[in-house]
């Protein structure tokens, strides 16, 4: 038995199909060649570019699958250049054949300017910060949007197997996957009602087995989680806890408040101009979907529930993570759900009878497209002046350890850094009173958790003990060689960087007080033993 098939055929002819790829690739690449030959990397980074990506040591947090790309391609190297190259690639290819699959008309004025929008929105910028899976997680929405092509075109004795097997890697790389999954569900749903007048009977038809599809994928995927959680191979990360019944309710009032905030929120590189053209053309393309929805009952029903579910879909890490501070109103989560809404939108439009809606899509396209590009040479430059300076911060470091006269090189030290300074936002003029992205903007090149990775990248000894640079409410009392000189220092010596006080050095233990944030939580972390 096979699954019904769209009334359009939704196969990319290949000359066209190929001819935007590759348009669009060189487009992305353009766009992005300040980050393909400014090789920089941030936070977790360090021992990655060092060493590699081992295949399984995301599964810790339960990425099974998160260096699979990295480890197929590059042998778990992360290389400058070709990596991000290689995540434009997939990322691009993904653009044309959701394109394709939403059907727009065969312009490539079209296709072009959708693409780009979506390949070089500000969303995308998150992933660029973490070099460690910046190929992953551009890759997974190929995964995905090649899932739904082939449950769209191929008998579903085959295609549900093969789509739940893409769906279940790319949820293994990295969970918020599922919001991308559900948003194009609700896309095609909307499609198909509103555009392709397919009848109702048939959509539900159809989709039964898109749906069975995506639950043989979470299935898989549990199982996965279930399985290294019984053999102690994932911990109980903030990343891997979930919700219990407790918090449903508490859910409920979150999501509510947050359906309308995702479409309004600023954040850094993401300004009112940006999200307010997207909110126009959003509104604009739920009526001109609402006009072409057949008016019976049942079809009414159905549009307003893919509407509410594609609303809601972006919101579905936060709604199952546990704590949703990381997670709600993020661009790196947002990359995988609201951007894909903003560009069917645009899609809708551009598909309209209407030549002045279409025009006036078009114009509006234009901008953002100069916007998108605005935004990621001006992003380039602020990451750029912040790594070097927090990079030239670790050479201070050193220096100032290395001429400390108790340091000895061979020596292995217990190391603390208190505090943690970030100078990209020194950098970036806009001052964004809602809400400032940390992956974007603050989170220092130099990490607080582990930052001897930093400290040591360059020099040619290492005389750090391993794995104990962590915060001071993490600090074991029982690692430290509490003498009375340290207590001393912590209690009351310590000053923030740059004064002379922010080092202190014994034997077997290296300070390092950066902030009066970290001065006081050493302060706090003593008085509390």
């Amino acid at each position: 038995m096979s699954a019904p098939v769209a009334t359009h055929s939704p196969h990319p002819r290949s000359g066209f199909a190929l001819n935007i790829w590759g348009c669009l690739f060189a487009a992305a690449a353009l766009t992005y060649a300040p980050f393909l030959f400014n090789f920089i990397w941030g936070n977790h980074d360090w021992g990655w570019v060092r060493a590699n990506t081992p295949l399984w040591s995301g599964v810790f947090e339960g990425r099974f699958s998160q260096f699979f790309m990295q480890t197929l391609l590059f042998d778990g190297n992360i290389l400058p250049v070709i990596t991000l190259l290689a995540g434009l690639f997939f990322f691009t290819a993904a653009a044309v054949i959701i394109l394709k699959l939403w059907q727009i008309p065969p312009k490539k004025s079209f296709f072009f300017l959708l693409g780009i929008n979506l390949v070089a929105s500000p969303y995308t910028l998150s992933w660029l910060y973490f070099a460690f899976i910046t190929l992953s997680c551009l890759s997974w929405p190929l995964c995905v949007i090649g899932g739904y092509w082939l449950l769209a075109s191929k008998p579903a004795r085959t295609a549900i197997p093969a789509a739940a097997l893409l769906f279940a890697l790319a949820l293994g790389g990295y969970p918020p996957v599922i919001n991308l999954i559900c948003v194009i569900f609700f896309t095609l749903v909307l499609n198909d009602l509103c555009l392709n007048a397919l009848p109702t009977k048939k959509i539900l038809c159809k989709y039964a087995f898109f749906a069975a599809a995506l639950c043989l994928a979470l299935a898989m995927f549990l199982l996965v989680q279930h399985f290294l959680k019984k053999q102690g191979l994932q911990y109980g990360t903030y990343n891997t806890a979930g919700i219990s019944l407790n918090d449903i309710s508490g859910k409920i009032s979150l999501i509510s408040a947050a359906l309308l905030k995702q479409f309004t929120l600023t954040t850094s590189y993401i300004s009112v101009f940006y999200k307010s053209t997207w909110l126009i053309i959003t509104i604009t393309a739920l009526v001109a979907l609402f006009i072409k929805a057949p008016k019976n009952a049942v079809s009414l029903a159905l549009y307003f529930g893919a509407v509410a579910g594609l609303l809601c879909a972006p919101l579905l890490t936060a709604i199952a993570a546990q704590n949703t501070v990381y997670v709600l109103h993020e661009p790196r989560i947002d990359f995988f759900g609201l951007v894909y809404i903003y560009i069917y939108a645009a899609a809708v439009l551009l598909r309209s009878a209407s030549r002045p809606i279409r025009n006036f899509t078009t114009l509006l396209l234009l901008a953002l497209t100069f916007y998108n590009l605005h935004t990621a040479a001006y992003a380039a430059k602020v990451w750029q002046l912040g790594f070097k300076a927090e990079t030239n911060l670790a050479e201070r470091v050193i220096n100032r350890i290395e001429n400390t006269p108790a340091f000895a090189a061979k020596q292995k030290y217990t190391f603390v850094q208190g505090g943690t300074l970030d100078f990209r936002s020194r950098y970036y003029l806009p001052d964004n009173p809602e809400k400032t992205d940390s992956y974007t903007q603050t989170a220092p090149y130099i990490p607080w958790h582990l930052p001897s990775k930093a400290y040591k990248f360059y020099y040619p000894e290492d005389f750090f003990t391993a794995d104990f640079d962590i915060f001071w409410s993490f600090v074991d009392a029982s690692k430290l060689r509490l003498t009375a000189e340290l207590v001393n220092y912590l209690l009351y010596n310590a000053e923030p960087w740059p004064h002379a006080n922010a080092l202190f050095l014994d034997r077997n233990t290296i300070i390092l007080t950066l902030t009066p944030e970290g001065k006081q939580q050493a302060q706090t972390w003593i008085n509390n033993l």
